[in-house]
Protein backbone atom coordinates (compact mmCIF):
# COMPACT_ATOMS: atom_id res chain seq x y z
CA UNK A 1 0.00 0.00 0.00
CA UNK A 2 3.29 2.16 0.41
CA UNK A 3 4.01 2.15 -2.76
CA UNK A 4 0.51 2.95 -4.14
CA UNK A 5 0.86 5.46 -1.51
CA UNK A 6 4.29 7.19 -3.32
CA UNK A 7 2.45 7.00 -6.89
CA UNK A 8 -0.63 9.03 -5.51
CA UNK A 9 1.67 11.35 -4.96
CA UNK A 10 3.46 11.40 -7.86
CA UNK A 11 0.52 11.87 -9.62
CA UNK A 12 -0.23 14.97 -7.43
CA UNK A 13 2.91 17.08 -7.81
CA UNK A 14 2.38 16.04 -11.92
CA UNK A 15 -0.89 17.61 -12.00
CA UNK A 16 -3.25 14.96 -11.84
CA UNK A 17 -5.50 13.38 -9.33
CA UNK A 18 -3.62 11.95 -6.10
CA UNK A 19 -5.31 8.09 -6.70
CA UNK A 20 -3.21 5.17 -7.62
CA UNK A 21 -3.22 1.78 -7.92
CA UNK A 22 -0.55 -0.68 -8.02
CA UNK A 23 -0.61 -4.47 -8.98
CA UNK A 24 1.18 -6.87 -7.41
CA UNK A 25 1.84 -11.00 -8.66
CA UNK A 26 4.76 -13.05 -6.99
CA UNK A 27 5.65 -10.08 -4.30
CA UNK A 28 6.64 -7.83 -7.88
CA UNK A 29 5.21 -4.69 -8.55
CA UNK A 30 3.74 -5.75 -12.30
CA UNK A 31 1.84 -2.51 -12.68
CA UNK A 32 1.14 1.04 -11.87
CA UNK A 33 -2.32 3.25 -12.72
CA UNK A 34 -3.29 7.17 -12.12
CA UNK A 35 -6.19 8.22 -12.29
CA UNK A 36 -6.65 10.37 -15.41
CA UNK A 37 -10.50 10.96 -16.10
CA UNK A 38 -9.66 14.52 -16.42
CA UNK A 39 -6.36 14.35 -18.40
CA UNK A 40 -7.69 11.60 -20.77
CA UNK A 41 -11.51 13.08 -20.74
CA UNK A 42 -12.10 9.54 -20.29
CA UNK A 43 -14.55 8.81 -17.50
CA UNK A 44 -13.04 4.86 -17.57
CA UNK A 45 -9.74 6.01 -16.70
CA UNK A 46 -9.46 4.86 -13.06
CA UNK A 47 -6.48 4.33 -11.44
CA UNK A 48 -7.38 0.85 -11.34
CA UNK A 49 -8.91 0.41 -14.49
CA UNK A 50 -5.54 1.65 -15.61
CA UNK A 51 -3.44 -0.67 -13.57
CA UNK A 52 -5.69 -3.60 -14.87
CA UNK A 53 -5.43 -2.49 -18.72
CA UNK A 54 -1.24 -2.18 -17.86
CA UNK A 55 -1.20 -5.55 -15.81
CA UNK A 56 -2.66 -7.40 -19.11
CA UNK A 57 -0.82 -6.07 -20.88
CA UNK A 58 2.29 -7.14 -18.78
CA UNK A 59 1.76 -10.46 -19.08
CA UNK A 60 0.11 -10.68 -21.98
CA UNK A 61 -2.70 -12.43 -21.03
CA UNK A 62 -6.28 -11.54 -19.58
CA UNK A 63 -6.22 -13.88 -16.42
CA UNK A 64 -5.24 -11.63 -13.42
CA UNK A 65 -5.29 -14.74 -11.43
CA UNK A 66 -2.84 -14.64 -8.38
CA UNK A 67 -2.70 -11.02 -8.87
CA UNK A 68 -3.68 -8.34 -5.86
CA UNK A 69 -4.26 -4.96 -6.65
CA UNK A 70 -3.85 -2.33 -3.89
CA UNK A 71 -5.98 1.13 -4.25
CA UNK A 72 -5.59 4.22 -2.09
CA UNK A 73 -9.19 4.66 -2.42
CA UNK A 74 -12.40 2.22 -2.05
CA UNK A 75 -12.52 0.38 -5.27
CA UNK A 76 -15.62 1.41 -7.55
CA UNK A 77 -18.16 -0.36 -8.67
CA UNK A 78 -16.78 -0.15 -12.71
CA UNK A 79 -12.99 -1.12 -11.74
CA UNK A 80 -14.28 -4.06 -9.31
CA UNK A 81 -16.18 -5.14 -12.22
CA UNK A 82 -13.03 -5.17 -14.62
CA UNK A 83 -10.84 -7.30 -11.76
CA UNK A 84 -13.64 -10.00 -11.83
CA UNK A 85 -13.67 -9.99 -15.60
CA UNK A 86 -9.92 -10.06 -15.70
CA UNK A 87 -9.72 -12.98 -13.11
CA UNK A 88 -8.27 -10.91 -10.22
CA UNK A 89 -7.59 -12.46 -6.75
CA UNK A 90 -7.13 -10.04 -4.33
CA UNK A 91 -8.12 -5.95 -4.15
CA UNK A 92 -6.78 -4.17 -1.03
CA UNK A 93 -7.70 -0.83 -0.39
CA UNK A 94 -7.29 2.10 1.66
CA UNK A 95 -9.47 5.30 1.98
CA UNK A 96 -13.34 4.46 2.21
CA UNK A 97 -15.48 6.90 -0.44
CA UNK A 98 -16.66 8.29 3.25
CA UNK A 99 -13.24 8.94 4.48
CA UNK A 100 -12.97 11.41 0.89
CA UNK A 101 -15.09 14.55 1.59
CA UNK A 102 -17.07 15.76 -1.79
CA UNK A 103 -16.39 12.29 -3.80
CA UNK A 104 -19.22 12.39 -5.78
CA UNK A 105 -18.11 9.59 -7.99
CA UNK A 106 -19.70 6.04 -6.19
CA UNK A 107 -22.70 5.00 -5.90
CA UNK A 108 -24.32 6.34 -2.56
CA UNK A 109 -25.71 2.92 -0.98
CA UNK A 110 -22.60 0.93 -2.43
CA UNK A 111 -19.87 -0.46 -0.42
CA UNK A 112 -17.13 -2.97 -1.77
CA UNK A 113 -16.39 -5.02 1.07
CA UNK A 114 -20.42 -5.60 1.60
CA UNK A 115 -20.33 -6.56 -2.30
CA UNK A 116 -17.83 -9.11 -2.08
CA UNK A 117 -19.64 -12.21 -1.51
CA UNK A 118 -21.63 -11.52 -5.05
CA UNK A 119 -19.18 -10.35 -7.20
CA UNK A 120 -17.29 -13.72 -8.40
CA UNK A 121 -14.49 -14.17 -11.19
CA UNK A 122 -17.19 -14.95 -14.28
CA UNK A 123 -15.36 -18.43 -15.26
CA UNK A 124 -14.35 -19.45 -11.93
CA UNK A 125 -16.94 -18.41 -9.74
CA UNK A 126 -14.47 -17.63 -6.98
CA UNK A 127 -15.02 -14.80 -5.31
CA UNK A 128 -12.56 -11.63 -5.21
CA UNK A 129 -11.11 -11.39 -1.60
CA UNK A 130 -10.89 -7.44 -0.93
CA UNK A 131 -9.75 -5.92 1.71
CA UNK A 132 -10.34 -2.43 2.83
CA UNK A 133 -8.76 0.40 5.82
CA UNK A 134 -5.22 -0.92 4.87
CA UNK A 135 -3.46 2.90 6.07
CA UNK A 136 -6.64 4.39 6.19
CA UNK A 137 -5.38 7.61 7.68
CA UNK A 138 -2.84 7.87 5.26
CA UNK A 139 -4.65 7.34 2.18
CA UNK A 140 -7.74 9.86 3.19
CA UNK A 141 -4.81 12.47 3.54
CA UNK A 142 -3.96 12.24 0.31
CA UNK A 143 -7.43 13.29 -0.26
CA UNK A 144 -7.66 15.80 2.30
CA UNK A 145 -7.10 18.93 -0.02
CA UNK A 146 -8.02 17.71 -3.52
CA UNK A 147 -10.86 19.76 -4.66
CA UNK A 148 -10.61 19.30 -8.90
CA UNK A 149 -13.70 16.60 -8.68
CA UNK A 150 -15.75 18.37 -11.66
CA UNK A 151 -14.91 17.30 -15.22
CA UNK A 152 -13.74 20.12 -17.19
Amino acid sequence: MRVAIEEAKRSLVAGGTPLAAIMVKDGKVIAVGHAQVGKLRDPTAHGEAECIKIAVKALNSLDLAGCTMYSTVETCSMCLSCGAWSGLTKVVFGAFKEDIVGNPYEFKNYHAIEHVKNLQVPWTSENIEIIGGVLKKDCAELMKNFKNWAPN
